[in-house]
């Protein structure tokens, strides 16, 4: 492994902002990106329009039932059709039944002063002569709403689909500058390492899900041919239908993988690294003798052989189920060796751990290995130096936040203030 591309936040950029240092033994490239979820460099597809008006512009067939068209219907002897199916919408409607029924329907006082002629159904309902000869008028008036409710749906239709594909070109652009972005940096940091296979990224938390995202996404970024639950993306090239939107947060991280087919970094308590974070601290001239460690690692016991005499105790806390016969030897030879006591402390469980308090009456030196990001960290005492293997950016805030001048190490931090030492590294 021989570069360490090391991502980071810098807000107020237009464009990517690479730094290589190189760091004898390894090359470490700064990258600082303006991006956050959904957006890049402020680069960011405008909203969707409203949704797609909803209903089908189609003709009713006449004779279907509604408002238009005639039904052959026999009603008995003597009542005529539209009379009898007048009168089956004022049953249903209660017209002339009672004073309240004349002021909703035709019948009214007036009527009967005129002496108008009523049919009678075969119910006993009536209905006036006045409401047989207005249907026809009613009729076309219906049909004359109907067209004009239609060519409403049909104009709001228009605007909609005018508005999808302006909205669909608009987005294209976006994400072929973006694209085009990405394809420029990763040529450049290819060209400072030399090949993509022995690259390995690291995230600061502040840009990490912008660019790693869900995992849920299948399928070559590089054709868009994303498969989610919102549909494909549309392909280059001005496709104008309605593919359902995929959320930008799914998007650019899709791109990212693209052009950075690259693994995170996962080997922080690989010896090396622990090695440099011991190195780091070891430089500081207020490290406290008295030493805490929290976990175990598989090149610990090397590690710690090479700063004992920088230690006046030690204090080892590690889970029941990391105890070993190996762990076991190395605590006697290490006494035996050096003269200095391991002092073992089993907990049970990470739970057990986490709510561990390191209770000291002196500054202490704590290294740690758990990971873990809610530590009861309030307990440490002011002046104490937190060697942090796993590097939780979560908890460097809540131990700068407690204000106790607790000195932090950790490798992220080493990678974001490392200075250049050489120009051409070379692996050891």
């Amino acid at each position: 492994m021989d570069t360490i591309l090391y991502l980071y936040k810098k807000r107020g950029l237009e464009k990517p902002e690479i730094e290589p240092v190189g760091l004898k033994t390894y090359l470490l490239i700064r990258i600082g990106l303006d991006v956050g979820e959904g957006q890049w460099f402020g680069k960011v597809p405008e909203p969707r329009p409203g949704r797609e008006p909803a209903g089908k512009l189609e003709d009713k067939p006449e004779g279907t039932g509604g408002f238009a068209g005639t039904e052959k219907r026999t009603d008995g002897p003597g009542i005529s059709v539209d009379a009898a199916r007048i009168g089956d919408r004022h049953k249903e409607r209660g017209i002339g039944q009672g004073r309240s029924g004349a002021k909703d329907g035709l019948e009214t006082q007036a009527h009967r002063a005129r002496g108008e002629t009523w049919h009678c159904g075969p119910d006993g309902d009536r209905h006036g002569l006045w409401e047989t000869l207005c249907r026809p008028w009613r009729v076309v008036r219906q049909k004359r709403m109907e067209r004009k409710r239609r060519r409403g749906e049909l104009a709001r239709r228009r605007v909609w689909e005018q508005e999808e594909v302006r909205w669909l070109a608009s987005r294209e652009r976006v994400l072929c500058e973006i694209e085009a972005m990405m394809q420029r940096l990763a040529l450049e940091v290819k060209e400072l390492a030399g090949d993509m296979d022995s690259i390995l990224c690291v995230y600061e938390d502040s840009i990490r899900k912008a660019l790693t995202g869900p995992q849920c996404i299948q399928g070559r970024a590089g054709d868009r041919g994303l498969q989610d639950s919102d549909g494909p993306l549309p392909e280059s090239g001005g496709q104008t239908g309605r593919e359902k939107d995929t959320r930008m947060q799914e998007i650019l991280p899709a791109l990212w993988r693209k052009h950075f087919p690259v693994e995170e970094f996962q080997g922080y308590t690989q010896q090396f690294w622990v090695e440099q974070v011991f190195s780091q601290a070891a430089g500081f001239p207020a490290l406290p003798p008295r030493f805490v460690i929290l976990g175990t690692a598989s090149g610990l016991p090397q590690v710690l052989e090479a700063y004992v005499r920088r230690m006046r105790s030690l204090r080892w806390i590690l889970l029941e189920a990391e105890w070993n016969e190996e762990l076991s030897v190395f605590t006697e030879d290490f006494y035996t060796e050096y003269g200095l006591a391991i002092e073992l402390q089993l907990v049970e469980d990470e739970a057990a751990l986490k709510r561990l308090r390191l209770f000291s009456r002196e500054s202490v030196s704590i290294v740690d290995f758990t990971g873990e990001s809610y530590m009861a960290v309030s307990a440490a005492p002011e002046g104490s130096v937190w060697l942090d293997m796993r590097s939780v950016e979560e908890k460097r805030r809540r131990i700068l936040a407690k204000g106790k001048k607790i000195k932090y190490f950790s490798m992220k931090e080493i990678w974001k203030s490392a200075q250049k030492r050489c120009n051409c590294p070379v692996l050891p």
